[in-house]
């Protein structure tokens, strides 16, 4: 879960994981900056190693489904299994809240790793702050 003061670190994660994707480094650290933690309901978890936050991911509960907002990680731990426990954790949490599917915008350079995850397209989302459609993706959740 997140620590008081952490925030900024989050958002520098957000910011290099968006800027390993090649996006403009300008554009990135305005967006970054304006990242906010504190939505109601929202619930952010953060992936630490040695005690400093290397990836982070936010849900927000909306009736039977889960939003997933965020989810960054630090680029020199893609790849390493971090985003997917991550993700697991997330999925855990919806189940815990009884919704029945997880749901989030896919940074399109991503959706091969959500895809890996289970989620599935379902949607276009309106045109995001950066001009575009994103994929709208989801996992169902069955009921345990």
């Amino acid at each position: 879960m997140l620590r008081p003061g952490e925030e900024e670190r989050l958002r520098e994660i957000a910011a290099a994981a968006k800027g390993y994707w090649g996006y403009d480094p300008e554009v990135v650290r305005v967006w970054a900056a304006g990242i906010r933690f504190d939505p109601p309901g929202q619930q952010t978890y953060v992936a630490d190693s040695s005690g400093e936050p290397i990836a982070w991911a936010a849900v927000e509960p909306k009736a039977e489904v889960v939003w997933l907002g965020d989810m960054w990680v630090e680029p020199g731990w893609i790849g390493k299994g971090v985003g997917s426990l991550l993700f697991r954790r997330c999925e855990a949490r919806a189940r815990e809240l009884g919704a029945t599917r997880l749901e989030w915008e896919a940074e399109p350079n991503a959706v091969g790793f959500y895809e890996r995850m289970g989620g599935r397209y379902l949607r276009d989302s309106e045109p995001s702050e950066w001009g575009r459609a994103l994929p709208v993706m989801g996992l169902e959740l069955a009921l345990e």
